[in-house]
């Protein structure tokens, strides 16, 4: 009998760590339903955005003036001055490749930037379409979600049915939560304020926008 409840506890742990964090959604598996990509934040096409920003990288604040701009498709440009104008950082996103402009010492540490650079990625949404795609909903119906796979991990995108607006994008490993896009105060279909926290380092990234 011990051995039989002992069994059946590990089968029953067993299941809940490979359901993880995404155990109550329901996979839509209607075949005949067209899967599309999430709706790129930025839009296909655009000037400019500017973001008033604040990092905190293990405790330590960093405020400034992020703009995001793109210099032609699929081309994008990603600069976060402090509110004097001094530089510290500078990315630039051509497709799949990645090219680091400049950087300030506080941010020039591989795994740090290599973090915050995933993070710009995932907002710019860029090269979504190749991604395999599966959609679910979670169980009280608010939201439809979509579920995007990469190499080595999981986009999970949360798309409010009442408004149409994406209101949340989880990152992934192994059913795991590692990061949470939170996407708020809509204006004009666009998120006036964007929230991204990691829960694996203390790292939180906190957008507000001033004009596009």
């Amino acid at each position: 009998m011990k051995n039989l409840l002992l069994s059946s506890f590990i089968a029953l742990l067993l299941a809940s760590c490979s359901l993880g964090h995404y155990g109550k959604l329901v996979q839509n598996k209607n075949a005949s339903e067209k899967r599309t990509s999430p709706k790129p934040i930025f839009g296909d096409n655009f000037n400019s955005f500017l973001f008033k920003t604040n990092i905190t990288v293990y405790g330590k604040d960093f405020s400034g003036l992020l703009v995001t701009k793109q210099m032609s498709p699929k081309d994008y440009r990603v600069i976060f001055t402090t509110e004097l104008g001094m530089k510290l950082f500078d990315f630039e996103f051509k497709d799949t490749a990645f090219t680091l402009h400049y950087c300030v010492p506080q941010f020039n540490k591989p795994k740090l930037l290599k973090v915050i650079q995933k993070d710009i990625e995932t907002l710019l949404m860029n090269n979504l379409s190749v991604k395999k795609t599966e959609d679910y909903t979670n169980k009280n119906e608010l939201f439809s979600v979509q579920r995007l796979e990469f190499d080595n991990y999981f986009n999970y995108y949360f798309t409010e049915k009442s408004s149409a607006h994406l209101f949340k994008i989880e990152h992934a490993k192994k059913r795991l939560k590692k990061t949470t896009f939170i996407l708020s105060n809509y204006q004009n279909e666009f998120p006036g304020n964007i929230l991204i926290r990691h829960h694996d380092i203390k790292l939180k990234i906190e957008l507000n926008l001033l004009k596009k």
